[in-house]
Formats: structure tokens, sequence, C-alpha cells
């Protein structure tokens, strides 16, 4: 949970000037998505009074079912979303939409996970007239960023059985590629994903270090996850090699 919230409780900026509304007769939607109850009214408030439609939201599952259904015109969220974050909303949906992360935490991985993603990256304390600024920016622009990270190599589906582990777990991947992969785990409460780890396929004598993008629950006792491969040296030409094996 992301607790820097003074600047969005302020409608004013530091000089005390009050943010001007829009004299554009279309009303965008905006969607805000933050688990921290003073940061998302402020948040709220700040695009209200500057001539928006909000949806605030609390929670991960909230804010990806209005991305689904309600169809924002522009997603606002902060990184930590309870045992999800952000960036797993710009990699779980579909729909073309612009996107901003704000965010207590300065992480330059973070940043640019979210920057290949298509989504701008802030770190409090930012003015409400930047932040809005920014906003009608994006809302702007010609060609609306999507919520996929671009990929630089075609991902493979594995069709067959492809044996790894993480720690003493089983885990099955889904699909991979020369930069990354999917793959699926054990879920145990007592033990969150982490950040990074070594994906070991004993099959072929090979570890690499996987660098989690995103996460997203399956049902109650799987994880579904994205992540990058670092493979190095001879690491990389077997990883490569493994991928160029898959049909």
């Amino acid at each position: 949970m992301d607790t820097t919230t003074a600047t969005f409780d302020n409608p004013f900026s530091s000089s005390g000037t009050a943010i001007a509304t829009s004299g554009s007769q279309v009303r965008h939607k905006i969607l805000i998505v933050d688990d921290n109850d003073a940061a998302r009214t402020g948040l709220a408030r700040i695009f209200e009074r500057a001539d928006f439609d909000v949806v605030a939201v609390g929670t991960f599952a909230e804010g990806r079912t209005v991305l689904s259904q309600g169809q924002p015109d522009l997603l606002i969220a902060d990184v930590r979303l309870g045992e999800f974050n952000g960036l797993q909303l710009l990699a779980s949906t579909t729909r073309p939409t612009p996107a901003i992360i704000v965010t207590g935490y300065p992480d330059s991985v973070l940043e640019s996970d979210a920057r290949r993603m298509g989504a701008d990256y802030l770190v409090k304390p930012v003015l409400p007239t930047e932040l809005i600024e920014l906003v009608r920016r994006k809302l702007a622009s010609d060609s609306a960023p999507v919520f996929k990270p671009a990929r630089k190599w075609e991902r493979k589906q594995i069709s067959g059985s492809l044996p790894a582990r993480v720690g003493n777990a089983p885990a099955r991947i889904l699909d991979i590629s020369y930069g990354g992969l999917r793959l699926e785990m054990e879920r145990r409460p007592e033990r969150p994903v982490p950040a990074s780890f070594l994906l070991d396929l004993p099959a072929s004598n090979l570890s690499v270090q996987v660098d989690v993008v995103w996460t997203t629950r399956l049902g109650d006792e799987h994880w579904v996850c994205g992540g990058s491969v670092q493979a190095e040296d001879s690491s990389a030409h077997a990883w490569h090699g493994l991928v160029d094996a898959v049909a």
C-alpha cells in the first residue's frame, strides 16, 4: 500500500492556483485504482473538479472489471495493490487504453517495465496541474498506448510438457521466447511470488533467472506469471536453443 498521499488531497497547485476545468464538451472517463482511501479520494476529487468522469476503486479485481466492462478512456493506478500491482493491470488487459502509474516508490526496473507497456511512470509528489496536463496530452494523442508489453521476440506456446521448478515447487511453462516466458506455479498464501527467482529446467540441465513483470491468481491454487529471462553466456545459448526447439 502506498501511503504518500498529501499532494493528491489538495485540489490546488503549490502556488495556490485552482485547476482550470476543460472547455471541451467531451467528458472523458478516468479509472483510478489505488488501495489507499485518502489517495484514491484525493485523485478522484482532482479529476472531478477538472471536468472528468471518474470511477475510483480500491482493488485489483475491481480495476480489472472496470477495464473490461466500463471502457474507461484512461487508467491511473498505484504500483502496489495488495498482493497485486498496477503493472499487472497493464499486462492482463487487451483493450487499448492510455495509462499512468503513480507511486511513492521510485524503482528503475518498474519504471522501465511500465514504459515498455506504454504507460507513463510518475513518482510522488506530483502537482495536480502537471498530472492533469499529462492526462490531457495522453487523451489527445492519436495513438493510444496499449496494455501489452512490446515484445521483441515471438512467444511460442508449449503444447507438450516442459518440466520446470521454482525452488522446490513444480511449475508449468505456458509459452516462451528468447527474452521472456509465461508460467503457472503453485500458489502458497504464506509465500508470495518473489520479484525474481531462479527457474530450473531439469530435462535441459538449465537454470535461468526470471524477473517477474506481472502475476495473476488462477483460482485458489495457482499463479500465472509473466517474466523476463536473464540468461548470460552459455545459459543464454542454451536458452535460445530451447526456444528454437519448440515447434
